[in-house]
């Protein structure tokens, strides 16, 4: 066994990250939740589709023939700022999401070794008629069994 990872996150540093991300919320009041049918409805723009976009609305300023009117351009010109904005801050958040999300499964998966070697450790003791060991044994086997199951139902939906 490797232990890979040796970090206590203490309760005063958890509360200032979540304190910070709550920050970070205050400062974009203006973020929304779209549903998965609205999600279905709306057009996309990426980043293929925004070269097209800022090119409309240059166009737009440049013609009057297809202006669509001052306040669509200048709601336009709003909107692609926002979303060039928020696609850097998006990339900055994938890849925090991403390394939090790697830390996570690496600690659960090195305290999950961990507990699976103390689990063939109490069998052994109890085939050794080591005190105490039956429970123990008949305990942890209960849990290890539901976890177990568990996983097996996620694999099958």
């Amino acid at each position: 066994m490797e232990n890979k990872i040796e970090v206590t996150l203490t309760e005063e540093s958890k509360n200032q990250i979540l304190q910070a991300i709550t920050a970070v919320k205050i400062l974009m009041p203006y973020l929304i939740k779209i549903s998965e049918s609205e999600r279905k409805t709306i057009q996309q723009m990426d980043d293929g589709r925004k070269p097209f976009t800022e090119k409309a609305r240059d166009y737009a300023t440049r013609s009057e023939a297809i202006n669509p009117g001052n306040a669509l351009l200048v709601a336009a010109e709003h909107d692609l700022g926002l979303y060039s904005g928020l696609s850097i801050i998006e990339n900055e958040l994938t890849q925090l999401l991403e390394m939090v999300r790697d830390t996570k499964q690496l600690a659960g998966a090195e305290a999950y070794e961990v507990s699976r070697f103390v689990y063939m450790k109490a069998k052994m003791a109890l085939k050794m008629k080591e005190p105490g060991m039956q429970a123990i044994v008949d305990e942890l086997g209960k849990l290890y069994k539901m976890t177990s199951s568990s996983k097996s139902e996620v694999i099958a939906k």
